[in-house]
């Protein structure tokens, strides 16, 4: 059978059925082109903003889980009380995209060794501090499972003045302070800068790994390197323009996982910028888990597997190998699980599937699997004659003793993996359940629906998981 690698033998046994709440979605929108001092104005950004909306549309954040703040509302005040307000907002464990479009900035800090302090330069010309933003982190890592972050901002370092002079009179430098124009106790010009790094490149890199070890999974992206410019143009920032393309077109998920990875958007967007024809060079960075994927959900509008009315993109196969690994990507640290097979080679015919997992923690306990033809996911547990996954922490045997499984073939090799979450997860509705073992064909939408149930971004299970490393196992004659 091609598309399980087992044959079963299978006793009845009572099952255990649970729910739970979901975890939400959320977007935090910022944007600022009109400034307290004109000679800071940008152009287009009302268009970024527009794209970032439709970019938190695409990851699965809902209209009503949108907050968009702009201008006026983000003065020092305002920008410090819409970060507080997301952390305040957000239930235990959701997940959240936090958007930013505008001027950054440096001062000079010999303080306590530093070299320089880095910051968001609010609409009256004012600096949030990184410091403040990382005490926002703290707090949002302490309840959201997931935060993803682009920055569309910059700080232009000596370097960088060349490239000033030869683009089109309406780009703007989105680098501060700008000629005749200062921020109150910021570096005092673009040739001169006394810190010389951007603020998109060093603002949150060391913040991240504090969230991190705290189990949150963060991805920063930023719109350009240390010493480069990032530009604003009436069209918008070069940046956003590439990051909304990317993001809604297919070919950017290069290894068919059924999801954008940060890595995957880091090189279509660069890509897209190295060909704008001005000549103009900027070098997308990325800090945190580069292998997260930035779906939270899959969008209400997108038709679920091979049903009717599923557009062509959607159809379309996917590596369901590649899918499983992305859900280890966003995995907790915390809810590590290590799945140990017996053989990692089985005869077929002859041989049958054995294998331990080690979980740290009480949990409910999930074994997905794609067999040798890469073709459909399979639930192996829990499934109809063992319904019961919840487990303790330690050593749990599989299979266990009123269902086995023998190697039935084709030669090849097939993908297991163990994935934990602290609530129940219900993938009845997203797989068919007709056999012993339900089943999802790896579609893009049949994958992404998948992945929304297993991340916890769907009725069935909060947002907080983990998973072993994806364990090959072969069919061999």
């Amino acid at each position: 059978m091609r598309r399980t690698m087992w044959g079963a033998v299978l006793v009845a046994c009572a099952g255990l059925v649970g729910t739970a709440a979901h975890a939400e979605n959320h977007a935090l929108i910022l944007w600022i082109d009109q400034y307290t001092d004109p000679q800071a104005n940008l152009p287009g950004i009302d268009t970024d903003a527009r794209r970032a909306r439709q970019m938190a549309l695409a990851m699965g954040v809902s209209e009503d889980r949108v907050t968009e703040l702009s201008n006026e509302q983000l003065r020092l005040q305002g920008l410090a009380q819409a970060m507080a307000g997301l952390t305040q907002r957000i239930g235990q464990d959701d997940k959240v995209f936090i958007y930013f479009s505008g001027h950054g900035a440096q001062r000079s800090n010999t303080s306590a060794g530093k070299k320089c302090s880095e910051g968001l330069v609010a609409q009256d010309v004012q600096l949030y501090f990184d410091r403040d933003l990382e005490a926002d982190l703290q707090r949002l890592s302490a309840k959201a499972s997931q935060v993803v972050m682009m920055n569309d901002s910059c700080f232009s370092g000596g370097a960088s003045t060349k490239s000033l002079r030869r683009v089109p009179s309406s780009w703007v430098a989105k680098a501060f302070p700008a000629a005749g124009f200062e921020v109150a106790g910021a570096t005092a010009s673009v040739s001169g800068s006394a810190c010389g790094d951007a603020v998109n490149k060093g603002l949150l890199t060391k913040n991240f790994e504090v969230v991190q070890r705290q189990g949150a999974r963060l991805l920063y992206l930023a719109a350009s390197r240390d010493n480069e410019v990032s530009y604003a143009t009436p069209q918008g920032s070069l940046a956003t323009q590439a990051w909304a393309a990317c993001l809604s077109e297919p070919r950017t998920d290069t290894d068919r996982s059924g999801s954008v990875s940060g890595e995957e958007l880091r090189v279509c967007s660069q890509a897209r910028i190295n060909a704008n024809p001005e000549g103009v060079r900027q070098h997308i960075t990325l800090t945190g888990t580069a292998a997260l994927p930035l779906s939270f959900a899959l969008p209400a509008s997108a038709a679920v597997g091979m049903g009717t009315g599923a557009s062509t993109a959607a159809a379309a196969r996917v590596n369901p190998v590649n899918a499983l690994r992305d859900l280890r990507s966003g995995a907790d640290p915390a809810y590590a699980v290590k799945l140990t097979p017996a053989k990692t080679a089985l005869r077929i015919g002859q041989d049958s599937l054995d294998f331990n997992v080690e979980v740290p923690r009480e949990g409910y306990l999930y074994i997905l699997q794609v067999g040798s033809d890469g073709q459909t996911f399979n639930l192996l547990f829990p499934n109809k004659v063992d319904s019961n996954n919840q487990v303790t922490a330690g050593l749990q045997r599989f299979p266990r003793p009123s269902w086995a499984m023998r190697s039935a073939g084709p030669a090849g090799t097939n993908h297991v993996m163990a994935l934990l979450s602290a609530t129940p997860k219900d993938f009845s509705a997203q797989m068919n359940s007709t056999g012993t073992f339900a089943a999802l064909p790896a579609t893009r939408n049949a994958t992404k629906s998948l992945v929304v149930v297993a991340t916890g971004a769907a009725p069935g299970g909060r947002g907080r998981y983990g998973t072993s490393e994806v364990v090959a196992v072969r069919e061999v004659p």
